[in-house]
């Protein structure tokens, strides 16, 4: 896997250095964590001069995503606690608080290339797929955020796929101090359906981060 990590990022990491160069001149950072899961990305991109309102950041990230929940299918709890669930992801997309955040919120759209393996399930797949997320105003700096990410069978990379779809959705609320900064709490399921149409829980509680640029 590390061999695999090292293979999709050196180039990822030359690609960065080299649009550093050019105009592409703010980083990236989403961190969160909780008692059952952790997340990190990091990125570089591109915010357009103009506006506060207009400032839609275009980015690439690398991500990473680590549980140690048990892995469970309806009352079927399989493995233990301290085996992992890990996703790493490159991904390309966007963001960005439109207009006045108080008044018409904004969106993240973003492709990911991921690898997941679930050492309970001795699963391991690589693929494609897509996250998006909707800021949805509630008053001045405060608002509601609904997302998810999907990465379904034909965009697999493997002949003998082990899914149909893995999946994520999340709900929360989030502070944003400016178009920059913003502090979150969210509800997150982390998922898959198998090839047997079996539907297996992978992660399942509330994480706090933060998100910005700079």
């Amino acid at each position: 896997m590390r061999h695999w990590f090292i293979k999709l990022t050196f180039p990822a990491l030359l690609a960065a250095s080299s649009v550093a160069t050019a105009d592409y001149n703010t980083l990236f950072f989403d961190l969160a964590g909780g008692d059952e899961m952790e997340h990190y990305r990091l990125g570089v991109g591109e915010t357009p001069k103009g506006a506060d309102g207009e400032k839609v950041t275009s980015m690439f990230y690398l991500g990473y995503f680590k549980s140690e929940d048990t892995i469970s299918q309806g009352s079927l709890r399989v493995g233990e606690e301290e085996e992992k669930t890990e996703i790493f992801t490159l991904g390309a997309g966007g963001f960005g608080y439109l207009d006045d955040p108080d008044k018409n919120g904004g969106a993240e759209f973003d492709f990911e290339l991921s690898k997941t393996t679930v050492d309970a399930l001795d699963y391991d797949r690589s693929g494609l797929g897509f996250r998006t997320q909707l800021f949805i105003p509630v008053v001045a700096g405060l608002q509601t955020n609904l997302g998810f990410s999907i990465r379904p069978f034909f965009f697999a990379f493997d002949w003998d796929d082990q899914a149909q779809l893995e999946y994520e959705y999340q709900a929360g609320l989030e502070y944003a101090f400016n178009w920059d900064i913003a502090l979150y709490g969210h509800y997150r399921y982390v998922g898959l359906i198998d090839d047997q149409d079996d539907e297996w829980q992978l992660a399942e509680g509330v994480v706090f981060g933060v998100r910005g640029r700079f």
